[in-house]
């Protein structure tokens, strides 16, 4: 579910059959065209086994790491793309992708290497190669705050990330969702099973994915989480749900299954009455059955859903769109969001706060390595301008699936940085930055001034006007993100002046001001 069944036509398949040798190799590719990377992956790696032919171990190293890609394990995907190598698999794009899976693995040096060699062979997308050479050199420098994370001394960004044991099992949990404006309500994707021996979902290798809840108690504890049950089917995999502002209408992602026939994620509408979720209706943007329509973030007010799909005309391999609301309750034509947010790459996970801001996941802007996720604000002349948003949201890992309590900086998102392979739901929160000034105002000698002021202007409209006490002590409290311009005086001394920026303060901290004054002459 969470990296979707790819659309694959019957000419494919066929294709695919074809070109082939082997009852065991014919059974990995058939697996591996309709998406069933979990069992193809055992089925390529027994096809493999005592194949004499270099150009089919090439071919089995090569799908086998893209099953591995595909599940997220990227240092096994690594290890599989450079024995296609040794194959002399004959795809150049090869190098990008086994760079990209060193990268996501912590692997910057040989990540490097092979971005450069890239580069080198398939010169027109130099500027493609370039961007890796630049995640690599900004993994490396961020190599520490990567690998050992301390939550009581975050990264510069200030978040502090911890784990939500509450709601992590053995499997996949992740894109969870508030329930309402409360936030004492949360839904989750999980491809837990209450069952001792789960059908293996043979996309994933973990059971079906399905959407549970979990509240608050009284005790002020998350419950444990349960399944929420009908009209939701673990003959599916159902998730990534989106609610809108009132919480009674719901937005979700369903993967059918068919071995027949080609397999997209679909998105869903159910609203909830007395209690319970209504049948499912299907969401078609411009009328359209036939295009993915995954991962859909209704905005606030409940008219403009985004979605993600691979459908043809799009910037790169999975795009985010948008479709709004018509007068007949349809959905428009779906319009791409853009080249600002949208890369070569793939971009998923879309999320809209309360303010607008747009928040997906992308392996084709400048990140760490994996799914990063990153924020979209528009600016003035109403053009998206993306940021990554740091260490430690993101990491080498996948991240993706954020959601905030409100305009609060808080909240939760998803990643695999525990486990390769494996999601988990974090909790997010950036503390409230206090920045207090704490001067001591005195004359040359250290000693009392008479008639002593200080005078605070700041960028923000700030405009102060301090008396220290008997021993010259004064305080004031700062904002981040203002320029101060303070003015130190007493009768019969000369003035001096000070300039504090506190712009790109992301911890609390206390700024001293240690002034002497020289006497006039």
């Amino acid at each position: 579910m969470k990296k979707f069944y790819l659309s694959i036509l019957v000419f494919f398949a066929l294709l695919a059959l074809a070109s082939c040798s082997g009852g065991k190799g014919l059974k990995a590719k058939t697996a591996f065209e309709i998406g069933e990377y979990d069992r193809a992956e055992r089925l390529f790696i027994k096809a493999a086994g005592g194949e004499k032919s270099r150009y089919n171990q090439a071919d089995y190293a090569y799908h086998l790491a893209e099953c591995y890609k595909r599940k997220g394990m990227y240092k096994k995907a690594a290890s599989s793309y450079q024995a296609a190598l040794k194959y002399k698999h004959k795809d150049n794009d090869i190098y990008y992708l086994l760079a990209q899976c060193q990268l996501a693995s912590g692997q910057y040096d040989k990540a490097e290497e092979n971005f450069e060699m890239y580069k080198a062979i398939v010169p027109f997308n130099a500027r493609l190669a370039d961007q890796g050479i630049a995640a690599c050199r900004l993994a490396r420098d961020n190599k520490r705050a990567l690998t050992k994370y301390d939550y009581k001394n975050p990264p510069d960004t200030g978040y502090i990330v911890r784990p939500v044991r509450e709601f992590n099992s053995k499997s996949s949990d992740y894109s969870p969702a508030f329930v309402g404006d409360d936030y004492e309500v949360v839904y989750f994707t999980s491809m837990r099973s209450p069952k001792k021996r789960p059908k293996i979902n043979r996309v994933t290798g973990q059971a079906n994915s399905t959407i549970y809840m979990s509240k608050v108690d009284g005790g002020g504890e998350w419950t444990v989480p349960e399944s929420l049950g009908d009209p939701f089917s673990v003959k599916f995999d159902d998730g990534t749900p989106s609610l809108t502002a009132d919480g009674k209408t719901m937005y979700f992602t369903r993967c059918p299954y068919d071995a027949e026939r080609e397999n997209n994620a679909e998105c869903y509408e159910t609203r909830r009455s007395g209690g319970r979720w209504g049948d499912p209706v299907r969401v078609l943007p411009g009328g359209d059955s036939t295009m993915m329509v995954a991962h859909p973030a209704i905005s606030p007010d409940g008219q403009t859903l985004y979605f993600v799909s691979d459908r043809e005309g799009g910037i790169g391999g999975k795009d985010i769109y948008f479709t709004t609301k018509e007068a007949d309750g349809s959905w428009s034509a779906p319009q791409n969001a853009g080249g600002i947010v949208n890369t070569k790459g793939d971009e998923m996970f879309p999320y809209v706060r309360d303010n607008g801001d747009l928040y997906f996941s992308s392996n084709g802007h400048l990140g760490f390595g994996g799914l990063d996720i990153f924020k979209a604000v528009r600016n003035e002349k109403g053009r998206y301008e993306v940021t990554n948003m740091g260490l430690p949201v993101n990491s080498s890992a996948d991240d993706f699936g954020i959601v905030f309590k409100g305009n609060k900086e808080e909240g939760y998102f998803s990643s695999s940085r525990q486990k390769a392979g494996i999601d988990n739901i974090f909790s997010f929160l950036l503390p409230e930055v206090v920045l207090m000034c704490d001067g001591k105002l005195t004359d040359a000698q250290g000693g009392a001034l008479r008639r002593a002021f200080v005078k605070v202007i700041g960028s923000d409209g700030t405009n102060l006007k301090l008396k220290p006490n008997d021993d010259g002590n004064f305080g004031f409290r700062a904002d981040p993100g203002v320029v101060y311009l303070i003015q130190f005086g007493a009768r019969g001394y000369i003035s001096q002046k000070m300039r504090i920026d506190t712009n790109g303060k992301s911890r609390s901290e206390t700024i001293p001001l240690d002034i002497k004054l020289q006497k006039v002459e």
